[in-house]
């Protein structure tokens, strides 16, 4: 079979590899389509497989696979929770540790994954919807996390495809107003920021967030899809009690903040991490009934013979590109 192998998005080849075969408790399943995340796009010192937003259809069991069968539609969970430990039965899977990896190489033609990870899909999701269900579990995690309810006013620092869908999703949960931050480059981003219910993007390379009149003097939560170092900046532009909510990398993760004005503030910052996966069927709801805008979303897809294009225009494309999906050739 066909898989993609990656040094930097601008370094993609396909090879020729092996079929893999399902073991004990998998699936191997044909990939439909697999979501480009910004994971995928760093670089690398040797050719690695990549791809975990991924949906397909099985095609084969391996042994004590009772849940699935042959020609069942599925997407793919970046990693299961165990379900029998102390945090699983106390009702927290969200803090499991024990986490049932998924697919890191679904950008082939096909893959093994275990049948934990597996949720079937219903009729009416696309392939092509589905590739966003992973990336929407992470905003719906950024949203709870964040409390926001209604009449809350909310920042959202970056607008990248979890960012978007968490604007989104925000208004869907009660926000009263919204407003973007992102770079001005970032053109086809900022358009779906004010479609999505954004009343205002701040460019942030040419106005601070610090520097902007919040009508409130400042908002109650903020969600941030960008790295640390935005961090403080956040926190100075928060309303007493406020709660930022991040999910982010870069640089080397060390911050500064002011302490006294975070307790005297009853600030609260508080890390959304979505391993294991979850929120899967919430996903595939709001995908299903349009809560979320899965279309307009997705600015590029491609078959796997096209990966390198595509990858260059999910790392390099920066004015145009939001979500790159790669979809089987039907």
């Amino acid at each position: 079979m066909l898989a993609a192998f990656k040094r930097s998005p601008a370094d993609v080849v396909l090879r020729e590899v092996p079929m893999p075969e399902p073991g004990r408790g998998e699936i191997l399943i044909k990939v439909m389509s697999c979501g480009i995340c910004g994971g995928d796009i760093g670089l690398s010192d040797e050719y690695v497989r990549f791809g975990h937003e991924i949906a397909g259809e099985v095609v084969a069991l391996g042994a004590e696979v009772h849940r699935l069968s042959p020609g069942m539609r599925v997407a793919i969970e970046s990693g299961a929770f165990c379900g029998v430990c102390d945090v699983c039965r106390n009702g927290r899977p969200d803090l499991c540790r024990n986490v049932t990896d998924g697919s890191y190489c679904g950008c082939a033609e096909y893959a093994v994954v275990n049948e934990k990870n597996a949720v079937v899909l219903p009729d009416a999701l696309s392939y092509r919807h589905a590739a966003l269900i992973e990336p929407l579990g992470v905003a719906i995690d950024l949203v709870k996390t964040a409390e926001i309810g209604m009449g809350d006013h909310v920042l959202v620092l970056g607008a990248g495809s979890i960012g978007l869908m968490a604007l989104e999703l925000a208004r869907r949960a009660g926000a009263s107003r919204i407003w973007a931050a992102c770079r001005s480059r970032a053109t086809r981003k900022i358009e779906l920021a004010r479609a999505f219910g954004a009343e205002d993007v701040i460019l942030t390379d040419s106005q601070s967030i610090s520097d902007y009149p919040f009508p409130r003097g400042g908002v109650d939560k903020v969600l941030i899809t960008a790295p640390p170092a935005v961090i403080p900046q956040a926190l100075g532009v928060m309303r007493y009690g406020g709660i930022a909510a991040f999910i982010g990398f870069g640089g080397d993760g060390a911050i500064t903040i002011d302490a006294h004005r975070f307790h005297t503030g009853k600030l609260q910052l508080r890390g959304a991490f979505s391993s294991p996966g979850i929120y899967f069927p919430l996903a595939i709801e709001a995908l299903t009934t349009g809560m979320v805008d899965a279309d307009a979303l997705i600015s590029h897809a491609m078959p796997l013979k096209d990966i390198a294009a595509l990858m260059h225009a999910a790392g390099c494309e920066r004015e145009s590109a939001v979500k790159c999906v790669m979809l089987a050739e039907q």
